[in-house]
């Protein structure tokens, strides 16, 4: 089951801007957003090379990733296949 989705991107990137709007319409799941300028530490430590990144969790644990600019059916695919 997918607890928290983790959001890695950055205020000069337009893919990032527009995976925000995107995480808005999700009401099912917390959504955590970093910045990978201000937590570089972090994003190095989760190997983020690329933004956006988006990277489910359950509970402490990460068990999918995606890369870019996705849409809202990507992301809800990804839910419901960890979520069955």
């Amino acid at each position: 089951m997918i607890t928290r989705i983790e959001k890695f991107g950055a205020t000069w990137c337009s893919p990032c801007r527009a995976l925000d709007r995107t995480l808005q319409q999700l009401t099912t799941v917390e959504v955590i957003k970093y910045d990978v300028d201000e937590y570089e530490d972090l994003a190095i430590e989760k190997n983020i090379r690329n933004v956006p990144v988006l990277i489910f969790y359950n509970g402490d644990a990460e068990v999918d990733r995606l890369v870019g600019a996705v849409s809202l059916e990507t992301i809800n695919k990804v839910i419901e296949k960890w979520n069955k």
